[in-house]
């Protein structure tokens, strides 16, 4: 419905005939949505029709292709299918009335051409004197879905519909707009909510698993929150995550606590027995909700994968856990980083002065100068890389503002370049594990064997700086991936550019090389136990349509054995049978012994996509592969995947209530995930218009 919605808008400019329009009307399908707070405010023609009529004798004049018959407020009506204006119905079938509106209806002047269809932009000293041209087509119960829809996707606050220069913007497309007020909105807001939820609870029935991933926010007045997330592959077999909760976990957040949030939020949404895979923040109430979860599940007979995968580690957040290890190492060199950007940024003179500085360098000035958040060390690696592209301008300014003192010296320079190198390979690997719309536990064992190989050349470094800033992420490292998981492995196996190369490649630098054919030979033997399992289910499941076959397999056997009376003719059949073909060989060891998919590492390699191609040549194993490929390893998207603070709701969706935020925040991922496009948020327009106010303030803007 979404898309209809947007279809609607881009298609707004185009002149469409009366004919057209009616038959559109006719075939919209639309959130029914009603107007209480403002319905006294509304004219007959305008208000929305309870009932429609039952058609009577045919109708043999032309006036009645514009017209319908509707009842409001309880009595009979003949509506405008264009203007909506309603009058009074005629007993007698008289027509004279609504052939006199239709030369006066602004739709049908626009029609035969009398009005101009083009938009003109008079001058408009204030909001209220708007008086303009407009397109037939116009349906105001549309025009409000639309503006739910467009609040929820783009996080606006529901005050906007009270905003006099929206309701300028919304006349200058159409002059009947009328207003409606922020309660009439936010009851639109609840409609589409309801709607789109309904639309993905029969998603999740055609879904054959689940994973799971959860953590918590925090709102100003440190109400708790708790945020699931449903991950899943489509029939397309595309990757999709929806946010299916988001509510106040009351305290104290223990496992108990979490444990029956997450049971509560799974039974409404009835999917309790689709959940494969729990993925969680390290700490130990979480550890403590996904035993509880496991043991119901267990006690169901619905855990699945044998339990191998139940619960796992949010990655992100151990990879949180090991860069502020060794960032706390260069503390005093961040300390002076920090206070130079905010001693340039207090004023826009010494960002004027500072950006004649980087120009006299021949330093582009078009890159931000940012400062960072310290609980987001994503933004702390921005900090120190940005500074040292402007590392030339900072010594110049220096010389010029004698108040200016914190410039680093040459050790801590060096030191800043160092730490910048180290993050870029964090920084790496945490944008793609933090992906949603794109498997990532195929890809997690290559890129986490590179965040390892760097520690480790880190530690053996002949630089004392970086040795000793490598030793404490070094064991912090270890406690947490000493070991590789066993889920990890296997969905690496399953990405056909891998198979069991990379287990092999990247277990025999990470293991004693008397260990790791052992640690090989593990997770092969799991892979195989999961795909004999995957093999009985499908076994199963088609066995009820196999009866038949082989009912009559039976009778055609007898019959040969009857014909054949030969008893060396059919011993010969039988040694021919035996010996003609090697023994049919299983899904998984077809796929094993082929060579790897060979594709460009500068193109994009879409293994769902691959799967889905070769669905029919491995039925069994493909399923293994929906399943295995459909585990996230992070709890959050990328926005928060750099966070070491916990999330935060604005001041807004704080000050909103409990309903309302789940509302906003539900809604909002659902309309942008059915979306065409990618909407952009308040707080992402925020970001761009800070970057933007930087190079206006460095006088940068188009240049360079």
């Amino acid at each position: 419905m979404a898309e209809s919605a947007v279809s609607n808008i881009a298609t707004a400019d185009a002149p469409v005939s009366i004919a057209q329009s009616a038959a559109n009307n006719e075939k919209k399908e639309e959130i029914e949505i009603e107007d209480s707070a403002d319905s006294e405010h509304k004219s007959a023609g305008e208000a929305a029709p309870k009932e429609i009529l039952k058609p009577g004798r045919k109708r043999k004049s032309p006036v009645w292709n514009y017209f319908k018959e509707v009842v409001i407020k309880g009595e009979k009506k003949v509506q405008c299918i264009y203007c909506r204006k309603a009058y009074k119905a005629s007993d007698t079938g008289a027509t004279t009335t609504l052939k006199r509106h239709l030369k006066d209806c602004p739709y049908m002047k626009i029609a035969s051409g009398n009005t101009k269809g083009m938009i003109t932009f008079p001058k408009v000293e204030k909001p209220e004197e708007v008086n303009l041209t407009f397109m037939p087509g116009y349906d105001p119960m549309k025009a409000r879905e639309i503006i739910a829809y467009m609040i929820l996707a783009h996080e606006l606050p529901y005050s906007i519909v009270d905003y006099s220069w929206f309701t300028t913007y919304s006349q200058y497309l159409c002059p009947i707009y009328q207003k409606v007020s922020r309660n009439t909105i936010k009851a639109d807001c609840l409609k589409v909510y309801e709607a789109e939820k309904e639309k993905l609870k029969k998603i999740f029935k055609k879904v054959d698993l689940i994973s799971l991933t959860s953590d918590c926010w925090t709102s100003n007045q440190t109400i708790g929150y708790m945020c699931v997330t449903a991950h899943y592959i489509d029939e397309e077999w595309h990757m999709q995550k929806r946010i299916i909760s988001f509510n106040e976990l009351s305290p104290p957040h223990t496992g108990e606590t979490i444990s029956d949030a997450i049971m509560e939020c799974l039974k409404k949404w009835g999917i309790e027995n689709k959940i494969g895979t729990i993925i969680l923040d390290n700490a130990s109430n979480n550890d403590r909700a996904a035993g509880l979860l496991r043991l119901s599940f267990e006690a169901r007979g619905k855990l699945h994968f044998q339990g191998f995968f139940f619960h796992v580690r949010c990655c992100a957040h151990i990879l949180n856990l090991v860069v502020q290890d060794g960032l706390d190492q260069i503390e005093n060199c961040l300390f002076k980083v920090r206070e130079g950007m905010k001693y340039l940024k207090k004023g826009t003179a010494r960002l004027i002065k500072f950006g004649e500085v980087a120009t006299q360098s021949g330093i582009t000035t078009r890159r931000s100068l940012c400062t960072d958040v310290k609980t987001r060390w994503n933004s702390t690696h921005r900090m120190l890389e940005s500074v040292i592209h402007y590392k030339k301008a900072f010594e110049g300014y220096a010389l010029r503002d004698s108040n200016f003192g914190w410039l680093l010296n040459d050790i801590e320079w060096a030191n800043a370049e160092k730490v910048c190198k180290l993050l870029e390979v964090f920084s790496v690997a945490t944008d793609l594990f933090s992906g949603t719309l794109y498997p990532t536990s195929n890809l997690f064992l290559m890129e986490i064997f590179k965040v390892k190989k760097m520690i480790c050349e880190a530690y053996l470094s002949s630089d004392c700086f970086t040795s000793d800033m490598s030793v404490p992420m070094f064991e912090k490292f270890e406690k947490y991936w000493g070991e590789v998981s066993i889920l990890v492995a296997m969905a690496s196996i399953l990405d056909p550019r891998f198979k069991k190369m990379s287990v092999e490649f990247c277990f025999e630098r990470l293991y004693p090389i008397s260990e790791f054919k052992g640690h090989v030979e593990n997770v092969i033997a799991k892979l195989r136990a999961l795909f004999e399992m995957y093999a009985m289910a499908n076994v199963a499941a088609g066995s009820s349509t196999n009866t038949a076959a082989s009912s009559s397999n039976v009778a055609a056997s007898s019959s040969r054995i009857v014909a054949n009376s030969s008893v060396d003719d059919d011993f010969m059949c039988f040694v021919q049978s035996k010996c003609s073909d090697d023994p049919p060989r299983s899904d998984l060891d077809m796929y094993l012994q082929e060579p790897v998919f060979t594709s460009n590492r500068n193109e994009h390699f879409d293994v769902l996509s691959w799967w889905k191609v070769n669905s029919v040549k491995y039925p069994v194993l493909s399923k293994l592969a929906r399943d295995g490929l459909s585990i996230p390893i992070t709890t959050v998207a990328s926005e928060s995947a750099f966070s070491a603070g916990g999330r935060v709701l604005d001041d807004y969706r704080s000050s909103l209530s409990k309903d309302n935020v789940e509302v906003l925040v539900c809604g909002g991922d659902w309309v942008r995930a059915n979306s065409k496009y990618q909407p952009i948020t308040v707080k992402e327009a925020t970001k761009d218009e800070e970057d933007l106010q930087f190079e206006i303030s460095m006088g940068t803007t188009n240049k360079n």
